[in-house]
């Protein structure tokens, strides 16, 4: 297949690198970060455009022990154990912007709905005058979900027939909230098949 012409791929698959704040909580309060992995998977219903569902998720986990100072004695241990999970479901269109699909640089628009899950579960002993024994547990559980309508654009270029390097960036205003939006980006490969 020539340099210059267009490969007609039905189906891709995509794996990259991911980042938004959902799914990059941690280190903005001081727990481990994980690095996200975008999972996707398309359908080109025509040369210009495609239907994709993509995935990611992230969780951090972990347990802190420690001492609290008192005021009238010595300081008495703390304990507590974490665990947090934040899931993003997309179904997104691609629409090439570029009117050539031979052209080995493409940018598109991508539009859909985002499903978001966020789950988090703690347990936890601390000091409590208040409390029978001096010491008070907590086990807490929480689930929450969101939908958000997705937009941006991607840039993609075309190594080899089969293989692209993808980036995308996109916003994503919560449907129940539309102040509260969401910045996200990847960057990773793409390999077309199928005809």
């Amino acid at each position: 297949m020539a340099a210059d012409s267009a490969p007609r791929h039905r189906f891709y698959v995509g794996a990259g690198a991911y980042t938004s704040q959902h799914e990059h909580w941690g280190a903005r309060y001081g727990l481990p970060a994980t690095r996200p992995v975008q999972v996707a998977f398309g359908y080109r219903l025509r040369p210009r455009l495609a239907l994709e569902l993509n995935a990611v998720t992230a969780a951090t986990h972990g347990a802190v022990f420690g001492f609290t100072p008192q005021a009238t004695g010595a300081p008495l241990p703390y304990t507590s154990t974490y665990a947090n999970r934040s899931t993003s479901v997309a179904a997104l269109v691609r629409y090439a912007l570029v009117r050539s699909p031979a052209r080995r640089l493409q940018v598109d628009g991508v539009g859909g709905l985002t499903l978001h899950r966020f789950s988090f579960d703690g347990t936890g002993l601390y000091p409590d005058n208040a409390a029978p024994g001096g010491f008070r547990y907590y086990d807490l559980h929480s689930r929450d979900g969101d939908v958000l309508f997705t937009a941006g654009v991607s840039v993609r270029y075309r190594l080899c027939p089969h293989l692209e390097v993808v980036a995308d960036g996109t916003l994503s205003p919560s449907l129940r909230a539309l102040r509260d939006v969401t910045a996200a980006a990847a960057v990773g490969l793409r390999y077309n098949f199928g005809h």
